[in-house]
């Protein structure tokens, strides 16, 4: 497994903002968490704003929660469309309801019909800050829970545009980690691990994970995880161990890594390392899934890549400066490193037009000296009056003066004689070379680099519409238009209603 940095980030940092206006104040903009999809990258903030960077484009859109606090913890879920799902300090969580791209293949009337942003929130649920979220793979059901321990089922009514929320389980303790697995809530606090499970629409039963409590208050992590071809729930224990327990929350095995993580693992390589010693954690902490056979732990700034059907740790990283937040997402893994620093760690490179030159760069690194040396053929001057007058090459085969060889044809005729094998390397290389150039030259490149003399004149822009609907009201342009077609004896307006408990 070569689990790497590929390349920077800046590009997208860039596109966020440094600082944003909030009255007559200016905010500086820090990103304080993540999440990820195939197609789009959710980025939260620390002034209310989600931004929503498609991968495919390069753009950012921008996504405004009701009020701009210190957003905490998003999750992402593609359904019929992508439901965002962010939790703030003060407990409130915004979902935007984003609709996907029409296929090419549909027709102009579904096109027209294309929906906007829309946005529920939910507020008077939870009195604290929001830990973890997790979505059901509907996207109907969304699963919060905050630092008070409160653990809130909220289920989305797309067709009445509503959302009802309640309280399944309370723990008394921060919620440290959720893991969803059918009709079965993995819920992780600071205190207990426990195992939910819904018996009627309205209760909700809860199993501790193991017999015996913790000896003291630590942020340990559970995951549900396919452990020798079953899925099992993974919980966190003290001094680099692991519970393996079933789906009732019985205790099979425990899985101690205390001796592995002594010995010299993969460090995952990183563009800019930091410089600091080394840390050296005393326990795992949160858990992830990775390309569905490893699990990934994170503690202490430090990440390490266990393989729990061979009891080995593949990869470990420990040159980082802080882990502020960490998504996963099949093959790819994206790190939070500082308030304007993000890190992406994959075992392939980024789906972008740049890695045409990955792929090919072996033709660049080929060294000369592990050619062969060829001696050259003699060279011997020719009269004037011999046009017509062929000479034998070094192989025996005879070519005119006057006939005009192709170069493609050429090296294919070296490349299938095997007497010419170490002349032909050097042209066929040089041919696979112009290729890649001519592919290059075809791609498209931003007009915005090229050099243009003369005074820029600034451009005076249309009003930009606001994309995000809030649930329960009307469009602005849409209520102008209403204005116009009706008139001034029946105004039309537009009452905002928010979801509340």
């Amino acid at each position: 497994m070569e689990l790497r940095e590929w390349s920077p980030l800046v590009s997208l940092v860039n596109k966020i903002p440094v600082t944003v206006q909030r009255g007559l104040l200016f905010h500086d903009v820090s990103i304080t968490c993540v999440h990820l999809v195939d197609e789009f990258i959710a980025l939260g903030s620390n002034v209310g704003i989600v931004f929503w960077y498609n991968r495919k484009s390069g753009a950012v859109e921008r996504l405004q929660t009701e009020h701009s606090n210190h957003l905490t913890c998003i999750r992402i879920i593609s359904t019929v469309e992508f439901m965002v799902a962010a939790g703030d300090q003060q407990g409130m969580i915004s979902i935007f309801q984003i609709p996907k791209e029409a296929p090419p293949d549909v027709c102009a009337e579904l096109l027209l019909k294309s929906k906007p942003t829309e946005r529920y929130t939910i507020r008077n649920v939870h009195r604290a800050e929001i830990t973890d979220l997790v979505w059901s793979k509907n996207g109907m059901k969304l699963f919060s829970g905050d630092d008070n321990g409160a653990v809130v089922l909220n289920e989305i009514n797309y067709q009445g545009k509503t959302c009802a929320a309640r309280e399944i389980v309370n723990e008394k303790y921060r919620v440290v980690q959720m893991s969803l697995r059918k009709d079965k809530l993995l819920v992780s606090t600071t205190y207990r691990t426990v195992i939910c499970t819904q018996e009627d629409s309205k209760r909700w039963r809860v199993t501790q994970v193991g017999k015996k409590d913790r000896k003291m208050l630590s942020h340990f992590g559970a995951i549900f995880h396919e452990y020798h071809k079953q899925f099992q729930a993974i919980s966190t224990r003290s001094g680099f161990r692991l519970w393996v327990s079933d789906m009732e929350g019985d205790v099979a095995q425990t899985l101690i890594f205390k001796e592995l993580i002594k010995f010299s693992s993969a460090e995952i390589p990183v563009l800019n390392p930091s410089k600091h010693p080394i840390r050296i954690p005393t326990t795992f902490g949160t858990l992830y899934s990775f390309q569905d056979k490893f699990v990934l732990s994170v503690a202490n700034d430090m990440m390490f890549v266990l393989d729990l059907d061979n009891m080995k740790v593949v990869a470990a990283l420990t040159r980082l400066r802080r882990i502020l937040d960490i998504a996963v997402h099949k093959h790819e893994i994206l790190i939070v490193e500082s308030p304007r620093s993000l890190l992406r760690l994959s075992t392939l490179p980024d789906s972008s037009q740049a890695t045409i030159l990955c792929k090919n760069v072996e033709l660049f690194t080929t060294s000369d000296s592990d050619s062969p040396i060829v001696v050259a053929d003699e060279c011997l001057e020719q009269e004037s009056g011999s046009e017509n007058v062929s000479n034998p090459s070094a192989n025996g085969h005879v070519v005119a003066k006057g006939d005009v060889v192709d170069g493609i044809h050429s090296a294919t005729t070296l490349e299938q004689n095997p007497s010419s094998e170490g002349g032909s390397h050097h042209l066929i290389t040089h041919m696979k070379k112009l290729e890649l150039f001519e592919t290059l030259n075809e791609l498209k490149y931003d007009e915005s680099i090229l050099f243009k003399s003369g005074r820029k004149t600034k451009r005076k822009h249309k009003s930009k519409v606001n994309p995000i609907v809030e649930i329960g009201q009307i469009p602005k342009e849409m209520e102008d238009g209403l204005v116009t077609a009706v008139g001034n004896d029946h105004p039309q307006g537009s009452d905002s209603q928010s979801v509340k408990q």
